[in-house]
């Protein structure tokens, strides 16, 4: 059954594409249906819009830990990755930080230079 608004989620050129079997697989796949959605993605929306666009089951679960916070919490913590912005309404919607067209390698440089800042900033606070 297709979630409602999830209709127009294009499927991914070529057929389905396999599960992914790393973190960087699922970042990038996570990039492809924010980006071929063209526009701000209800929250609500990304499971489905994954699993149409892609051919196979969105397991965020596999490779980031979705706590108490949800979804919403989770995804704050790759902002790199994803842009989250909340309407007045609390309607959480969502939108790729890369550029259109950001190719995989460019993706996983921005991944590495992103967790390289976190182990900075980590440090930073140890030794403060």
């Amino acid at each position: 059954a297709e979630a409602k608004g999830v209709a127009a989620m294009p499927k991914k050129a070529g057929g389905p594409v396999r599960p992914p079997a790393t973190i960087e697989d699922f970042l990038w796949n996570l990039h492809m249906v924010l980006e071929a959605y063209g526009a701000a993605m209800p929250l609500d929306h990304l499971k489905d819009a994954y699993s149409q666009h892609l051919g196979h089951k969105c397991a965020i679960e596999r490779f980031l830990v979705v706590g108490e916070g949800g979804l919403a919490a989770t995804l704050k913590r790759i902002p790199h990755i994803v842009s989250i912005t909340a309407a007045d309404d609390g309607a959480v919607s969502l939108r790729a930080t890369l550029p259109a067209g950001t190719n995989k390698d460019s993706l996983v440089a921005a991944d590495l230079q992103y967790r390289k800042q976190l182990q900075q900033r980590n440090q930073a606070a140890k030794d403060a």
